[in-house]
């Protein structure tokens, strides 16, 4: 069978950009996919905008502010997926993203390994979003990949990555302590229990760096 997909959306005051979010959600081509949006509390109609994508795939719950960490450990609680694509709530995927991912994941056939992919920042269109390569974005071993985003302080957005459910579950959960790199502090975890990175150039995720969303909870 397909393996299943896992994309979960943590959300707060986005309500400007959750809807193009939710459909960049929607239009991927892999087959078998399932999106989970987490409210955290919202004050805005964050909640509301979301709830209008509810079907038999995307799920919309809410609950009391308690940060992006407890957003997107409910939805993985919530989640049945093989694979989890980690989502922010102003950031878009490319349609065939996970499609490629999946390809590579099948491909070197470890449930151990980290697939990630290229990224770029917009403002306010993707079509003007240029990609630059940094020195992780190649297939690496946990090691180096650390001592290379530690020692020049680079930076991979949460949305890069592809990660399995076995992986994820190592990793542990997101650490609601923390207010600050949660994702940084998450993902070297994730990183140091798998059995390496593999890089997949032609999968693509555009990282907004303006406006409300999950990224400034």
């Amino acid at each position: 069978m397909t393996p299943l997909v896992s994309i979960l959306i943590p959300a707060y005051n986005a309500e400007r950009w959750i809807g193009d979010t939710i459909q960049s959600a929607l239009a991927q081509t892999w087959p078998r996919a399932e999106v989970i949006i987490v409210d955290d509390g919202s004050r805005d109609r964050t909640f509301q905008t979301a709830r209008q994508f509810a079907s038999k795939t995307v799920s919309v719950v809410t609950q009391e502010n308690q940060g992006a960490s407890a957003a997107r450990n409910r939805a993985f609680e919530l989640s049945q997926g093989d694979y989890v694509q980690w989502l922010d709530a102003d950031d878009l995927v490319a349609p065939d993203k996970i499609a490629r991912q999946m390809e590579a994941a099948e491909e070197v056939g470890s449930k151990r390994t980290l697939i990630s992919s290229a990224w770029a920042y917009f403002i306010y269109s993707q079509n003007r979003a240029e990609f630059v390569p940094t020195p992780l974005w190649c297939d690496l071993a946990p090691v180096e990949w650390l001592i290379r985003k530690m020692g020049q302080n680079l930076q991979m957005p949460p949305a890069t990555w592809l990660v399995s459910r076995e992986l994820t579950q190592s990793a542990g959960p997101w650490d609601t302590r923390l207010t600050f790199d949660d994702d940084g502090e998450y993902f070297c975890r994730a990183v140091r229990a798998s059995d390496g990175i593999r890089f997949i150039p032609e999968a693509r995720i555009f990282y907004r760096v303006s406006g409300p969303g999950t990224k400034r909870f």
